[in-house]
């Protein structure tokens, strides 16, 4: 099977969420689009959604309290009704829009009057109200403000076309930003501090949702170099539109009066959600899913999915916590959907991320000094060696799972060959290293 057919099969094979079993908004938001455009949709909304139920904190599995945060790209070429992402997520946060306008207009207005007074009148002091949903060009100094002034809210971004956050990417639209989207992720600090007093300065919590979408080119050139490896992809929701190629024109419904009161009514359900809430079932299944992913991938030696599985996890959680919010109940749909939206994740990643972080991964350890700790452990073990020689000398300090990704490593540089279900010979190619 070749590697265009092998992920051909991977998308037909993608789970999707059951739509009988959705809240009654987000069933009534998928109802006007055709079937394959669901888990698309589904994927973009999230990160709205997470920013609207932004006062709620959980436990996630390993103990940690986790508040709501979601990235999410949507892929799509051109013409692939892309705008359908917009047009949905715009439907959920109108009531932020329209608060952040009226702060806006005071902006605006402050910012006229300071133009035109007189030298000898005291200007106005800009309102410090809070402005939730921000563009995604929006500068270093700009989005530290605004995260100053939200009291404690979540920002939001949605982008329909990549290209134009791209253009300004010299400008520190994307690239300087890198940092802060992964610590708003995990709702940890960041500020800056400048001499100048008309320069932005402080420290805040970042706390940070977006939606981003746009073509292949876009999205090679946004996590083609670095964000493969240095945690953003691992944080992204990934989907792609349903296949344009010589397809009629989809046919879209139109929302009834009681339909968009039920959105509204989920809206105002996320929005009023506050505090700690208690999930042990979603905890349990996640957990249970975490661990069986893990056990996919080491019996293979499967490092990619090995480091997808931990935050698709953690993505899973988040929107199942979406959805027990929106029902009221951790019910068996709930936990459904939460491992649903993780499989759909780590799936979406290992296909569209695995092969920019492989390639990335190739070229980090070429720039690096050949003789680590885990090739001296290799010199140390004999030849042919077992997965019981390397727990002997490495069991105290790492889990199998770690034992695993070193001789994946291994393997991969072509310093051992398999030659059994736990066995592994060294090859000539190790000696050429000459490791100390």
């Amino acid at each position: 099977m070749t590697q265009q057919t092998e992920t051909k099969a991977t998308k037909a094979n993608a789970p999707v969420v059951n739509y009988r079993q959705l809240p009654p908004a987000l069933r009534v938001t998928l109802k006007p689009y055709p079937e394959d455009f669901h888990m698309p949709i589904l994927v973009g909304l999230m990160p709205a959604l997470a920013a609207l139920a932004d006062g709620v904190t959980y436990e996630y599995c390993n103990g940690k309290i986790h508040h709501m945060a979601l990235f999410a790209f949507i892929l799509g070429e051109q013409s692939d009704n892309k705008s359908v992402i917009d047009d949905v997520v715009e439907m959920w946060i109108k009531s932020l829009r329209k608060e952040d306008k009226e702060v806006r207009d005071q902006e605006d207005a402050t910012v006229k009057h300071n133009l035109v007074r007189k030298n000898n009148e005291r200007g106005q002091m800009a309102p410090d109200e809070c402005v939730r949903t921000v563009p995604i060009t929006i500068s270093v100094a700009k989005l530290l403000q605004r995260h100053i002034n939200s009291k404690g809210h979540s920002l939001y971004s949605m982008e329909s076309e990549a290209d134009t956050l791209l253009k300004t990417n010299g400008a520190g639209s994307w690239s300087a930003k890198y940092d802060i989207y992964r610590k708003a992720w995990d709702h940890a600090l960041f500020g800056q501090d400048y001499m100048s007093v008309n320069s932005q300065s402080g420290n805040v919590e970042a706390f940070y949702s977006w939606t981003i979408c746009g073509q292949a080119c876009s999205f090679l050139k946004m996590y083609g170099n670095e964000n493969a490896t240095n945690g953003l992809s691992s944080r992204t929701m990934l989907a792609e539109m349903p296949d344009n190629s010589f397809r009629p024109m989809p046919k879209f419904k139109k929302m009834s009066e009681a339909d968009l009161q039920l959105v509204e009514d989920g809206v105002n359900t996320l929005r009023a959600a506050t505090g700690f809430k208690a999930t042990p079932r979603l905890k349990k299944a996640i957990d249970k899913w975490v661990e069986e992913k893990r056990l996919e991938a080491a019996p293979r030696l499967d490092i990619i999915k090995d480091i997808y599985r931990r935050r698709a996890g953690v993505i899973g959680y988040r929107c199942g916590m979406i959805f027990m919010l929106l029902v009221g109940k951790e019910s068996n749909a709930c936990i459904d959907f939460a491992v649903t939206m993780a499989e759909y994740t780590l799936q979406n990643q290992c296909r569209l991320f695995g092969p920019l972080l492989k390639l990335q991964n190739e070229r980090v350890r070429d720039k690096m000094p050949v003789a680590t700790v885990n090739e001296n452990v290799l010199q140390q073990l004999p030849s042919p060696f077992t997965f019981d020689d390397l727990r002997k000398l490495k069991g105290n300090e790492c889990t199998d799972g770690s034992l695993y990704s070193i001789i994946s490593r291994w393997k991969a540089e072509g310093w051992i060959e398999k030659t059994g279900k736990s066995s592994w010979e060294k090859t000539p190619a190790l000696q050429s290293c000459n490791l100390a």
